[in-house]
């Protein structure tokens, strides 16, 4: 299947969406549609109208931000005003990213270390000033996948609009890519760009 490719990296809405809304309806049968982005908020808008439209759409984090593959397995009519797609209700920052990385934890015993860390994370959902992002790195990607003890916890804080991120490099090495069930699998670079971004990290 042949690849078309728009660059949308360093253009915010309603820019991307034009493109997007364009590229779709010169797209071909056997053509899937790559859309490249370093806007978050951009990634969100796209994918929410390409879905609205039935499209199927696969989102990929990359060194430089986002790459979207589209499908055309739907119909965008002509009239289909792209600027009705930007505005995206943002959850109120609290200005804070939960860090989970710690060297050891032990998953086949009782763990003090690992109990602690459970707790914080199952009591966060409670607290008025919920996280920005979750990032989980080395033993805490455990956390992340389908068998945690935390998963419920994290599926409440990702439901009221944490982001949960998640080393792709540390679940490959523990050989857990295919049991990751929770938010998105991230790498350095994303994971970096986000720390260093924030208003303040806090280390569980």
């Amino acid at each position: 299947m042949n690849l078309k490719t728009i660059n949308a990296i360093g253009k915010t809405c309603p820019v991307p969406l034009i493109m997007t809304k364009k590229a779709m309806a010169e797209l071909s049968e056997n053509e899937m549609l790559e859309i490249l982005s370093d806007n978050e908020v951009s990634v969100k808008n796209i994918t929410h109208f390409l879905n609205e439209h039935k499209m199927t759409v696969r989102t990929e984090t990359t060194e430089n931000g986002y790459r979207l593959l589209v499908s055309k397995t739907g119909v965008i009519p002509d009239d289909t005003n792209v600027k009705d797609y930007c505005p995206v209700e943002q959850k109120k920052s609290a200005g804070y990213i939960t860090f989970a990385g710690p060297d050891h934890l032990d998953f086949e015993k009782e763990d003090i270390s690992l109990m602690m860390l459970v707790k914080a994370i199952q009591t966060l959902p409670e607290i008025s000033e919920k996280p920005d992002k979750m990032i989980f790195m080395k033993y805490g990607v455990f956390l992340s996948l389908d068998d945690s003890p935390a998963l419920d916890a994290l599926k409440m804080l990702e439901a009221t609009g944490t982001e949960i991120l998640t080393c792709g490099n540390c679940l490959e090495y523990f050989g857990k890519t295919d049991k990751h069930s929770i938010g998105r699998i991230s790498n350095m670079y994303e994971i970096l760009d986000s720390l260093s971004k924030t208003g303040k990290v806090i280390y569980l």
